[in-house]
């Protein structure tokens, strides 16, 4: 026992050197709750095996992740984790809904999930005669990405390139595969911002309306914020993004809240609504938590809705939307799905919300995610991300991309980038911590968007203009 807590006072001082001994439980709780549920949803979601998570997920993100143990218990699908006994976190596995931190009590119960099925296929356009893209040039694509999937301190995981609807590049590391779910991180928000295009398609959402929070019921400045206030983030909500300070908003959010959306929700406002830009996780929480309760209204829940209006139309089966502990799907971080699943979501965009001649989105929604927030300085859209060049001088993100280019973005690299003009969509997934994740990433997929040609001219019609 007396060697334990020699210990533990040891890692609480190896904490402490960086934020302080009076924070040190506050990061212990974060970096369990973290590890608890990474682990858990790598391991029961993703399928992978435990050791190779542990070995390789939690490495360059704080040193007291060299402390924090954690415990599966495959019988109960669960994972527990702490430092020492510190900031003693748990997450669960529960089928079709991936994991959750316990918070506040036990996790709201849910419906349960249908049983799963496969992705339908994707069609491909290998490099053989007769059924390749002529505009694509195979051997240079294949070159870049053969670099960019050996390179080892890159830490890429996935690549999946579509053109014209077809596969015609797709890379994974060691580990991964085209069957295996990957983290979203904050490209769950472009998800969340789909939801809410579907919604608006059925007539259950008017994004010019104030949206439906109970907390500003009695408070009429924060009533007028509106959806598209909160998809473009620019409420004028106070939140605080830092991830390195345990107790910022978006690591209690995260890491401590039982109901992220109400957390985000509570916070004051410090700006008029629509006038200052400013990225924010909570707002894309309220957003989901706001959805579940129209959709409710309407007489389904979230999880349905999104099997249902938007991800079984398209084949992609493996969308998991990971829920807080009261029940609402974590809208801004944890989102799992297959790198060609990824792939198709940006193909929905590609086709402006149609597949298959079904329409799936409103006419116009790829342009609304992806016109410029004005206060935002031409950097972000409706919950996308976008390659424009800004008014201040703030050169594009990728430089090799044309300025039309709009992605959906998440930590440590995760990207589905969206070509209009190659009619390509290109996913990029991984694990970069070292480096800003854009600059790693961002010319790889300008080399790849090098090797295809830009899609043909729409042919003009009999009547139309010489």
């Amino acid at each position: 026992m007396k060697r334990l807590i020699v210990i533990a006072v040891a890692v609480l001082v190896v904490i402490g050197a960086s934020l302080g001994l009076r924070r040190a439980d506050e990061m212990a709780r974060v970096v369990a709750a973290y590890k608890a549920k990474d682990l858990c949803s790598e391991v029961f979601l993703a399928g992978r095996a435990p050791a190779a998570v542990e070995a390789v997920d939690f490495e360059n993100i704080h040193p007291a992740f060299a402390y924090a143990h954690a415990h599966i218990d495959q019988a109960k699908q669960s994972v527990s984790a702490s430092i020492f006994g510190l900031g003693a976190a748990r997450a669960i596995y529960r089928p079709g809904y991936g994991c959750t931190l316990v918070a506040g009590g036990a996790p709201a119960p849910l419906p349960e999930a249908p049983a799963p099925t496969a992705s339908a296929p994707l069609p491909e356009a290998p490099p053989v005669p007769g059924r390749s893209i002529a505009r694509v040039d195979y051997a240079a694509l294949e070159d870049v990405l053969n670099a960019a999937i050996s390179d080892p301190a890159a830490h890429n995981r996935a690549f999946v390139v579509l053109v014209d609807g077809e596969i015609v590049g797709e890379r994974y590391a060691p580990g991964f595969s085209e069957t295996t779910p990957m983290l979203s991180w904050s490209m769950a928000k472009s998800v969340t911002a789909s939801l809410v295009g579907a919604a608006v398609f059925k007539g259950y959402v008017d994004v010019n309306a104030p949206a439906p929070v109970p907390e500003w019921k009695d408070d009429p400045k924060r009533a007028a914020i509106t959806w598209n206030d909160l998809l473009r983030m620019t409420s004028g909500l106070k939140f605080d993004e830092t991830y390195d300070d345990p107790n910022s908003d978006v690591s209690k959010m995260l890491f401590r809240a039982r109901d992220a959306g109400a957390l985000a929700a509570k916070e004051p406002l410090l700006y008029q609504p629509g006038q200052h830009w400013s990225y924010s996780s909570g707002t894309a929480n309220i957003v989901a938590r706001a959805l579940a309760a129209t959709l409710k209204a309407h007489g389904t829940d979230i999880f349905a809705f999104a099997r249902e209006a938007l991800f079984s139309p398209i084949g992609a089966t493996s969308f998991t939307l990971e829920p807080d502990s009261s029940g609402t799907p974590i809208g801004s971080s944890y989102v799992y799905a297959t790198a060609r699943d990824w792939a198709r979501l940006g193909e929905l965009y590609l086709q402006d919300g149609v597949w298959n001649g079904e329409r799936l989105l409103p006419e116009g929604w790829p342009a609304y995610v992806s016109r410029a927030t004005l206060p935002s300085d031409g950097q972000y859209g409706a919950m996308f991300w976008l390659n424009e060049d800004g008014a201040s001088g703030r050169p594009r993100f990728v430089p090799g991309l044309p300025q039309d280019v709009y992605y959906m973005a998440g930590h440590d690299g995760q990207y589905v980038f969206i070509i209009p003009d190659k009619n390509a969509v290109v996913v990029r997934l991984g694990a970069t911590r070292d480096r800003e994740p854009i600059d790693v990433a961002g010319p790889v997929v300008a080399a790849i968007a090098d090797a295809i040609g830009d899609k043909p001219a729409a042919p003009q019609s009999a009547d139309a203009p010489q």
